[in-house]
Protein backbone atom coordinates (compact mmCIF):
# COMPACT_ATOMS: atom_id res chain seq x y z
CA UNK A 1 0.00 0.00 0.00
CA UNK A 2 1.64 3.23 -0.70
CA UNK A 3 2.62 5.49 1.78
CA UNK A 4 0.19 8.71 2.60
CA UNK A 5 2.50 11.24 2.37
CA UNK A 6 3.34 14.15 0.01
CA UNK A 7 6.51 16.67 -0.82
CA UNK A 8 5.90 18.65 1.96
CA UNK A 9 6.01 16.01 4.03
CA UNK A 10 9.45 14.61 2.57
CA UNK A 11 10.97 17.85 2.70
CA UNK A 12 10.25 18.18 6.42
CA UNK A 13 11.60 14.80 7.08
CA UNK A 14 15.01 15.06 5.03
CA UNK A 15 15.04 18.47 7.01
CA UNK A 16 15.03 16.26 10.29
CA UNK A 17 17.58 14.09 9.36
CA UNK A 18 19.88 17.17 8.79
CA UNK A 19 19.51 17.98 12.39
CA UNK A 20 22.80 16.98 14.72
CA UNK A 21 20.62 13.95 16.42
CA UNK A 22 17.47 13.50 13.06
CA UNK A 23 15.06 14.61 16.03
CA UNK A 24 12.11 17.72 16.34
CA UNK A 25 10.37 18.60 19.23
CA UNK A 26 6.59 17.81 19.49
CA UNK A 27 6.36 21.20 20.25
CA UNK A 28 7.78 22.42 17.17
CA UNK A 29 5.69 19.95 14.94
CA UNK A 30 2.86 21.37 16.67
CA UNK A 31 3.13 25.05 16.38
CA UNK A 32 3.97 24.37 12.62
CA UNK A 33 3.97 21.28 10.90
CA UNK A 34 1.37 19.96 12.47
CA UNK A 35 -0.32 18.30 8.92
CA UNK A 36 2.93 16.69 8.07
CA UNK A 37 3.96 15.11 11.10
CA UNK A 38 0.43 13.29 11.68
CA UNK A 39 1.48 11.72 8.28
CA UNK A 40 4.69 11.25 8.47
CA UNK A 41 4.02 9.85 11.90
CA UNK A 42 1.20 7.26 10.50
CA UNK A 43 3.87 6.08 7.43
CA UNK A 44 5.95 4.85 10.74
CA UNK A 45 8.43 7.20 9.27
CA UNK A 46 8.31 9.29 12.91
CA UNK A 47 8.59 7.56 16.25
CA UNK A 48 8.39 8.58 19.75
CA UNK A 49 12.49 9.44 21.18
CA UNK A 50 11.58 10.28 24.75
CA UNK A 51 10.36 13.33 25.88
CA UNK A 52 12.02 16.94 27.04
CA UNK A 53 10.96 18.37 30.51
CA UNK A 54 11.28 22.23 29.17
CA UNK A 55 9.14 24.14 27.04
CA UNK A 56 8.60 28.38 25.95
CA UNK A 57 6.12 29.40 27.95
CA UNK A 58 2.53 29.60 26.55
CA UNK A 59 1.31 32.45 28.28
CA UNK A 60 4.09 35.19 29.33
CA UNK A 61 5.41 35.47 25.55
CA UNK A 62 8.97 34.82 27.20
CA UNK A 63 11.42 33.23 24.17
CA UNK A 64 13.27 31.50 27.13
CA UNK A 65 12.01 28.14 27.91
CA UNK A 66 10.97 27.31 31.00
CA UNK A 67 11.54 24.33 33.32
CA UNK A 68 8.24 21.84 33.77
CA UNK A 69 7.58 19.92 37.11
CA UNK A 70 5.25 17.34 37.56
CA UNK A 71 1.59 18.24 39.27
CA UNK A 72 -0.48 15.07 40.90
CA UNK A 73 -3.37 17.53 40.83
CA UNK A 74 -3.40 18.71 37.90
CA UNK A 75 -2.09 14.83 36.32
CA UNK A 76 0.37 16.11 34.30
CA UNK A 77 3.90 18.54 33.69
CA UNK A 78 3.29 22.39 33.61
CA UNK A 79 4.62 25.40 35.04
CA UNK A 80 3.72 28.48 37.45
CA UNK A 81 2.92 31.27 35.56
CA UNK A 82 2.64 34.89 37.66
CA UNK A 83 0.11 35.87 34.96
CA UNK A 84 -1.67 32.64 34.86
CA UNK A 85 -1.22 30.21 37.49
CA UNK A 86 -0.69 27.16 36.80
CA UNK A 87 -0.08 25.81 33.13
CA UNK A 88 -0.41 22.37 32.02
CA UNK A 89 1.37 21.42 28.75
CA UNK A 90 0.32 19.16 26.85
CA UNK A 91 2.00 15.67 26.90
CA UNK A 92 2.01 16.22 22.43
CA UNK A 93 4.29 19.31 23.22
CA UNK A 94 7.07 17.36 25.61
CA UNK A 95 7.65 14.74 22.61
CA UNK A 96 10.39 14.15 21.20
CA UNK A 97 10.00 12.46 17.40
CA UNK A 98 13.02 11.03 15.59
CA UNK A 99 13.29 9.70 12.03
CA UNK A 100 12.52 5.99 11.65
CA UNK A 101 15.97 5.34 9.82
CA UNK A 102 15.78 1.85 8.65
CA UNK A 103 11.83 2.73 7.74
CA UNK A 104 13.09 5.94 5.63
CA UNK A 105 15.94 3.93 3.64
CA UNK A 106 13.41 1.21 3.25
CA UNK A 107 11.29 3.16 1.45
CA UNK A 108 13.84 4.98 -0.66
CA UNK A 109 15.05 2.18 -1.83
CA UNK A 110 12.16 0.27 -2.79
CA UNK A 111 12.30 0.41 -6.61
CA UNK A 112 15.87 -0.79 -6.47
CA UNK A 113 16.80 -4.69 -7.04
CA UNK A 114 19.05 -4.43 -3.50
CA UNK A 115 20.93 -7.09 -1.64
CA UNK A 116 21.25 -6.42 1.67
CA UNK A 117 22.41 -8.51 4.88
CA UNK A 118 19.30 -7.86 7.82
CA UNK A 119 18.81 -3.92 6.30
CA UNK A 120 20.91 -1.12 6.66
CA UNK A 121 24.31 -1.61 8.92
CA UNK A 122 25.18 1.62 10.80
CA UNK A 123 29.33 2.57 10.08
CA UNK A 124 29.03 5.47 11.77
CA UNK A 125 26.71 5.93 14.55
CA UNK A 126 23.71 7.98 13.39
CA UNK A 127 25.55 9.44 10.77
CA UNK A 128 26.76 6.53 7.85
CA UNK A 129 25.17 3.46 6.67
CA UNK A 130 25.77 0.75 4.23
CA UNK A 131 22.62 -0.43 2.18
CA UNK A 132 24.04 -3.28 -0.13
CA UNK A 133 24.18 -3.33 -3.21
CA UNK A 134 22.25 -2.86 -6.18
CA UNK A 135 21.98 -2.98 -10.27
CA UNK A 136 22.34 0.36 -11.48
CA UNK A 137 22.11 0.87 -15.32
CA UNK A 138 24.77 -0.89 -17.26
CA UNK A 139 27.39 -0.97 -14.45
CA UNK A 140 29.07 -4.72 -14.52
CA UNK A 141 27.21 -6.21 -11.42
CA UNK A 142 26.31 -4.80 -8.62
CA UNK A 143 27.22 -1.26 -7.31
CA UNK A 144 27.73 -0.47 -3.47
CA UNK A 145 25.36 1.84 -1.68
CA UNK A 146 25.96 3.87 0.89
CA UNK A 147 23.80 6.66 3.20
CA UNK A 148 24.63 9.75 5.10
CA UNK A 149 23.36 12.55 6.87
CA UNK A 150 24.97 16.11 7.35
CA UNK A 151 28.02 15.63 4.52
CA UNK A 152 28.01 19.63 5.44
CA UNK A 153 29.80 19.64 8.75
CA UNK A 154 33.30 19.02 8.33
CA UNK A 155 33.43 16.43 10.96
CA UNK A 156 31.38 14.04 9.49
CA UNK A 157 32.58 14.06 5.97
CA UNK A 158 35.56 13.36 7.42
CA UNK A 159 34.12 10.27 9.11
CA UNK A 160 32.88 9.15 5.47
CA UNK A 161 36.24 9.65 4.06
CA UNK A 162 37.89 7.57 6.69
CA UNK A 163 35.24 4.79 6.64
CA UNK A 164 35.91 4.81 2.46
CA UNK A 165 39.27 4.06 3.30
CA UNK A 166 39.08 1.23 5.61
CA UNK A 167 36.24 -0.05 3.10
CA UNK A 168 37.66 0.32 -0.30
CA UNK A 169 35.44 -0.70 -3.18
CA UNK A 170 36.64 -2.45 -6.61
CA UNK A 171 33.32 -0.73 -7.94
CA UNK A 172 31.94 2.86 -7.98
CA UNK A 173 30.04 3.36 -4.74
CA UNK A 174 26.78 5.04 -4.52
CA UNK A 175 26.81 7.64 -1.68
CA UNK A 176 23.33 9.41 -1.08
CA UNK A 177 22.87 11.98 1.33
CA UNK A 178 19.78 14.09 2.86
CA UNK A 179 21.98 16.95 2.47
CA UNK A 180 21.05 19.53 -0.44
CA UNK A 181 23.39 19.56 -4.09
CA UNK A 182 23.68 23.25 -2.72
CA UNK A 183 25.13 22.47 0.78
CA UNK A 184 27.21 19.40 -0.41
CA UNK A 185 28.88 22.04 -3.21
CA UNK A 186 32.58 21.14 -3.08
CA UNK A 187 32.39 17.72 -1.31
CA UNK A 188 33.76 14.52 -3.82
CA UNK A 189 35.35 11.16 -2.85
CA UNK A 190 37.45 9.33 -6.06
CA UNK A 191 34.99 5.94 -6.80
CA UNK A 192 32.04 7.80 -5.32
CA UNK A 193 29.46 9.21 -6.81
CA UNK A 194 27.53 11.46 -4.03
CA UNK A 195 23.72 12.12 -4.81
CA UNK A 196 21.66 14.21 -2.72
CA UNK A 197 18.42 12.36 -2.11
CA UNK A 198 15.60 15.43 -2.80
CA UNK A 199 17.35 15.54 -6.66
CA UNK A 200 16.64 12.49 -7.17
CA UNK A 201 12.98 11.44 -5.85
CA UNK A 202 10.34 10.04 -8.29
CA UNK A 203 7.66 11.89 -9.77
CA UNK A 204 4.79 10.00 -8.15
CA UNK A 205 6.53 8.43 -5.66
CA UNK A 206 7.43 11.30 -3.08
CA UNK A 207 10.24 9.45 -0.81
CA UNK A 208 10.94 7.05 -3.19
CA UNK A 209 14.74 7.49 -5.53
CA UNK A 210 13.76 6.95 -9.06
CA UNK A 211 16.42 4.32 -10.70
CA UNK A 212 16.67 6.00 -13.52
CA UNK A 213 17.67 9.37 -12.62
CA UNK A 214 20.39 7.96 -10.61
CA UNK A 215 21.32 5.76 -13.92
CA UNK A 216 21.83 8.82 -15.69
CA UNK A 217 23.95 10.41 -12.93
CA UNK A 218 26.06 7.68 -13.07
CA UNK A 219 26.43 7.19 -16.65
CA UNK A 220 26.68 11.25 -17.99
CA UNK A 221 23.46 11.22 -19.85
CA UNK A 222 23.57 15.01 -19.07
CA UNK A 223 27.09 16.82 -20.04
CA UNK A 224 29.58 16.13 -16.62
CA UNK A 225 30.97 19.71 -15.02
CA UNK A 226 34.41 19.16 -15.67
CA UNK A 227 36.47 21.05 -12.97
CA UNK A 228 40.15 21.44 -12.89
CA UNK A 229 42.52 19.94 -15.70
CA UNK A 230 42.33 16.03 -15.08
CA UNK A 231 38.67 15.10 -14.84
CA UNK A 232 38.08 11.41 -13.91
CA UNK A 233 34.46 10.20 -14.53
CA UNK A 234 32.18 8.64 -11.10
CA UNK A 235 32.51 5.17 -12.82
CA UNK A 236 36.25 5.31 -13.78
CA UNK A 237 35.58 5.09 -17.28
CA UNK A 238 36.47 8.69 -18.99
CA UNK A 239 39.16 10.47 -17.98
CA UNK A 240 39.24 13.81 -19.55
CA UNK A 241 42.80 15.91 -19.37
CA UNK A 242 43.17 19.84 -19.79
CA UNK A 243 39.73 20.08 -21.28
CA UNK A 244 40.72 18.13 -24.62
CA UNK A 245 42.33 15.03 -24.02
CA UNK A 246 39.80 12.18 -23.87
CA UNK A 247 40.23 8.36 -22.61
CA UNK A 248 38.09 5.64 -22.37
CA UNK A 249 38.63 2.86 -19.88
CA UNK A 250 36.61 -0.36 -20.10
CA UNK A 251 39.05 -2.73 -18.39
CA UNK A 252 38.56 -3.22 -14.90
CA UNK A 253 42.47 -3.42 -14.24
CA UNK A 254 42.76 0.11 -16.47
CA UNK A 255 39.84 1.35 -14.00
CA UNK A 256 41.28 0.42 -10.91
CA UNK A 257 44.75 2.10 -12.05
CA UNK A 258 43.47 4.93 -13.33
CA UNK A 259 41.67 5.77 -10.07
CA UNK A 260 44.65 5.32 -7.83
CA UNK A 261 47.10 7.87 -10.14
CA UNK A 262 43.95 10.23 -10.61
CA UNK A 263 43.76 10.36 -6.43
CA UNK A 264 47.27 10.65 -5.93
CA UNK A 265 47.57 13.27 -8.52
CA UNK A 266 45.03 15.45 -5.95
CA UNK A 267 46.66 14.26 -2.96
CA UNK A 268 49.87 14.99 -4.34
CA UNK A 269 51.13 11.85 -4.22
CA UNK A 270 53.30 9.42 -6.69
CA UNK A 271 53.40 5.78 -7.09
CA UNK A 272 55.86 2.95 -8.05
CA UNK A 273 54.73 0.61 -10.56
CA UNK A 274 54.84 -2.22 -7.78
CA UNK A 275 52.16 -0.27 -5.99
CA UNK A 276 50.24 -0.37 -8.79
CA UNK A 277 50.80 -3.74 -10.39
CA UNK A 278 48.21 -5.43 -8.30
CA UNK A 279 45.64 -4.21 -10.51
CA UNK A 280 47.79 -5.18 -13.92
CA UNK A 281 47.25 -7.86 -15.63
CA UNK A 282 49.48 -11.35 -15.09
CA UNK A 283 52.76 -10.26 -16.97
CA UNK A 284 52.68 -7.08 -17.60
CA UNK A 285 55.73 -4.95 -16.57
CA UNK A 286 55.01 -1.70 -17.33
CA UNK A 287 52.02 1.01 -17.69
CA UNK A 288 52.53 0.57 -21.20
CA UNK A 289 51.59 -2.64 -21.52
CA UNK A 290 48.56 -1.86 -18.69
CA UNK A 291 46.77 0.77 -21.13
CA UNK A 292 48.02 -0.55 -24.55
CA UNK A 293 49.50 1.72 -27.37
CA UNK A 294 46.88 4.32 -28.44
CA UNK A 295 46.02 4.91 -25.08
CA UNK A 296 49.69 5.42 -24.13
CA UNK A 297 50.56 7.50 -26.41
CA UNK A 298 48.01 9.93 -25.35
CA UNK A 299 48.61 9.44 -21.61
CA UNK A 300 52.40 9.56 -22.10
CA UNK A 301 52.33 13.08 -22.48
CA UNK A 302 50.94 13.55 -18.84
CA UNK A 303 51.72 10.78 -17.08
CA UNK A 304 55.39 10.73 -16.31
CA UNK A 305 58.27 9.01 -13.90
CA UNK A 306 60.16 10.61 -11.37
CA UNK A 307 62.49 8.48 -10.30
CA UNK A 308 60.75 5.16 -9.74
CA UNK A 309 57.55 7.39 -9.02
CA UNK A 310 54.71 7.72 -11.58
CA UNK A 311 51.77 10.46 -11.19
CA UNK A 312 50.54 12.93 -13.16
CA UNK A 313 52.22 16.18 -14.30
CA UNK A 314 49.81 18.66 -15.67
Amino acid sequence: MPLEIDRADVRLLLDILESRAATISGAALADYFARQSARLMAANLLEPRGDVLAAPSLTDHEDEPVTLSWSAQHGGYGYFSPTAGWVVVPAERLAVLGVNIPAVLSTMLVQFDLTSRGGPQELVSNQLWELGDARVGRARGRLPIWFCRCIYDSAVWQHVVDAAARRPSERIRILLTSTPGRRAAGRALPGHLLVAVEDVLDHNEPLSISPSIVVARLEGTAPPAIEGRLWLSPDGQTLTIDGNAVLSFRADTQIKIIRKLVAGYREGKRFRFSELRGSAPVGAKALRQVFGTKKWAVLSRYLKVEGDLWGFEL
